[in-house]
């Protein structure tokens, strides 16, 4: 606002000097509403596969570069070469990492839309009796278990 009120002053000096009248300019501006649009699975793979595409093209370009500007620094012995490619490092090391936040967050964004359901099932058993039954059915099971255990060492 204060840049669109200096500008005016500066017009309003700028006629007052020629001697015509000024005359302010009003733009107005139509605001449209966007609405965001849910991604499918199938665009979010195409946009990954180009950004991670792009990323690997500017890091091998920045390789070559850097390789370049190294004998360049090197021939010249020019303390800006050496800092053209400490920038040049940089700005690979850069591109490497958003590479990796690239990767990662296409893990979470494929975690969150396969992870809709439980992960595991957990089912508990509630035993309504008395606690003679409970250990009278304990010690058939272990007669039963005994037994298999027995048979199949005779069978061996």
């Amino acid at each position: 606002m204060e840049l669109l009120q200096m500008s005016d002053k500066v017009e309003k000096n700028i006629s007052d000097a020629l001697g015509i009248e000024y005359i302010p300019v009003v733009e107005e501006k139509e605001i449209k509403e966007v609405k965001a649009v849910p991604a499918t699975q199938e665009q979010a793979d195409s946009d990954y596969a180009l950004v991670r595409k792009n990323l690997k093209n500017i890091i091998s370009q920045s390789e070559a570069a850097i390789e370049g500007i190294l004998d360049v620094a090197s021939e010249s012995e020019s303390p800006r070469a050496y800092e053209v490619v400490a920038q040049l490092i940089h700005s690979s090391l850069d591109a490497n990492g958003k590479l990796m936040d690239l990767h990662k967050k296409m893990k979470d964004l494929n975690k969150e839309e396969g992870g809709s359901g439980p992960k595991s099932i957990t089912n508990n058993s509630i035993y309504v009796g008395s606690t003679a039954e409970l250990q009278k059915f304990l010690s058939e099971r272990k007669k039963a278990k005994q037994l298999e255990k027995k048979d199949a060492n005779e069978e061996q």
